[in-house]
């Protein structure tokens, strides 16, 4: 049985301290025994589930059981579809992995299945190494944000109720005690596992949402949650959603009309019911135009989003408030959030214009406060996310690449302790970076915003984050695509796999 597996269970029994208790690998001597031996009349106490994975800039979404059935038995170019050049993948793994697979599969690898052994702390490294042509099984605690996990018959382990039909899970069985069966009852009443979803947090991070122009036409048109139709699930599955609302909230906002390019934004009251039902529940205040028609109305936004439970970072009624980093706890995990605007103009900063105005969070590199606050947070074991709304054009024009100015920056919130940091500003996606074991998204796109103009300003990410035990565990990638002004769907096959190749080419991959 898998090695975790073993010492949890060997943890989680409590004999009398007056009983002489003993582990053994002789089954016929014990009294008390654990097998993966499966049987009806035996209580499952232990489900260990495990992760087909491949490294990060993996083009492939999906696996089936029947083709790594296939490779194990020894047909091993039944996965050649995983590796991105067409190659029969290599398939890495650790020795207690190894050995509960083979328990799993009845039988040891076929010695033509292209294999390595690896240790542990080299796993990642070696997959990587070996990449395109290169993937993994892993235990699901055991997960790394450089690897991507695949979905397996229909079922992501990045999901919730992922435990229920998936197929790669070791279970581990208790047939009827001969003598100390009241020392493992509880154990078959909640069985242990290595994916326990009550330590596991989804977060959903998007980008710029403007209500606003074009979009508030189409919105005035099909209704204000026309814009969520086709994704509203990607948002509401998750357990935390953040959103990047770039626009205040106005009782006087004039009525939108079509086509229109001015630069002065606000949102109706009404619209904030789009917010509402996606579940946003983490709101960045780091955008631009905050106080395009006023301080009143950001305030009047600051109380929506008081009064719907909603907490909101990078902007606030004062400086303090906005450049302050806020916490909340979800399924044990505690998260800080902080953000900033290097940007502007000074409109749109807290007291930017020396009146004591709401407004955004101003910084500059190399981001002393949002340094401080990511430092104080670390002690605390929370996991931190950083944003800045950095500059939309940092190489002179949209584009997929990042300015090596812009990596600098967000590599210095990594060092400052941050787990991931995303960049709210681009209006066209922008590539990534995994930096000293930290997560870097230079710019998921427009979520809910007008822009039209090219390919690049009509695609979009929603970055999933998989946070269990206080680590950042995986990313799920969703990708979007806009064809009218107000409605992101999901991409096609085709399309989400030119848009990957497309970014993961602009990561340096």
């Amino acid at each position: 049985m898998p090695g975790d597996a073993r010492d949890a269970l060997r943890q989680a029994i409590k004999p009398p301290a007056n009983v002489k208790f003993n582990f053994t690998d002789n089954a016929l001597a014990a009294d008390i025994v654990f097998t993966t031996t499966q049987s009806p009349s035996y209580a499952v106490v232990a489900e260990w589930l495990y992760a087909v994975a491949a490294p990060f800039p993996t083009l492939a979404d999906v696996v089936t059981s029947t083709l790594i059935t296939q490779f194990w038995d020894g047909k091993p170019d039944a996965l050649n579809a995983i590796a991105d050049n067409g190659a029969t993948p290599t398939l890495f793994v650790t020795t207690d992995t190894l050995r509960a697979l083979a328990g799993f599969f009845g039988h040891a690898p076929a010695p033509n299945a292209p294999m390595q052994v690896v240790a542990q702390d080299k796993l990642v490294e070696a997959v990587w190494a070996a990449r395109p042509a290169s993937w993994t099984i892993a235990p699901f605690d055991k997960l790394d944000a450089r690897l991507k996990v695949l979905t397996l018959d229909g079922v992501s382990l990045l999901h919730r109720n992922g435990n229920n039909d998936y197929w790669l899970k070791v279970r581990v069985t208790l047939p009827p005690p001969r003598r100390g069966v009241e020392w493992v009852q509880s154990l078959k009443s909640k069985p242990l596992t290595n994916r326990d979803e009550s330590r596991m947090t989804i977060l959903a991070m998007t980008g710029v949402t403007a209500l606003t122009r074009d979009t508030a036409w189409m919105m005035e048109q099909k209704g204000v949650l026309y814009p969520s139709e086709k994704i509203k699930n990607w948002l509401t599955t998750a357990d935390i959603v953040h959103v990047s609302n770039e626009v205040s909230f106005n009782s006087d906002c004039p009525p939108p009309t079509p086509n229109t390019t001015t630069m002065a934004f606000c949102s109706a009251p009404k619209y904030f019911d789009l917010l509402k039902d996606v579940r946003a529940r983490v709101i960045e205040n780091t955008g631009n135009h905050m106080n395009d028609y006023g301080w009143q109305p950001f305030s009047y936004t600051l109380s929506l989003y008081n009064q719907a439970g909603m907490v909101y970072f990078g902007g606030g009624r004062t400086i303090t408030e906005a450049q302050k980093a806020i916490t909340l706890t979800d399924h044990g995990n505690v998260l800080g959030f902080v953000g900033c605007n290097p940007v502007g103009g000074a409109i749109a900063w807290a007291d930017g214009l020396n009146d004591g105005r709401p407004g955004s969070a101003r910084c500059q590199s190399p981001y002393p406060v949002m340094q401080a606050e990511l430092q104080k947070l670390k002690a605390s074991g929370a996991v931190l996310i950083a944003t800045l709304q950095y500059d939309e054009q940092p190489l002179g024009e949209y584009s997929y690449n990042t300015a090596p100015i812009q990596s600098a920056d967000f590599r210095r919130l990594i060092d400052a302790g941050a787990a991931i940091v995303s960049g709210s500003q681009a209006h066209f996606p922008q590539g990534f970076d995994l930096y000293r074991g930290g997560f870097i998204h230079y710019g998921v796109g427009n979520l809910f915003f007008d822009q039209m103009q090219s390919l690049g300003v009509r695609q979009m990410f929603v970055d999933r984050y998989v946070i269990y035990q206080g680590r950042v565990l995986s990313v799920e990638l969703l990708t979007g695509i806009r064809d009218d002004p107000a409605q992101p769907r999901p991409m096609t096959k085709v399309e989400r796999r030119a848009f990957l190749q497309t970014i993961f080419k602009a990561s340096g991959w």
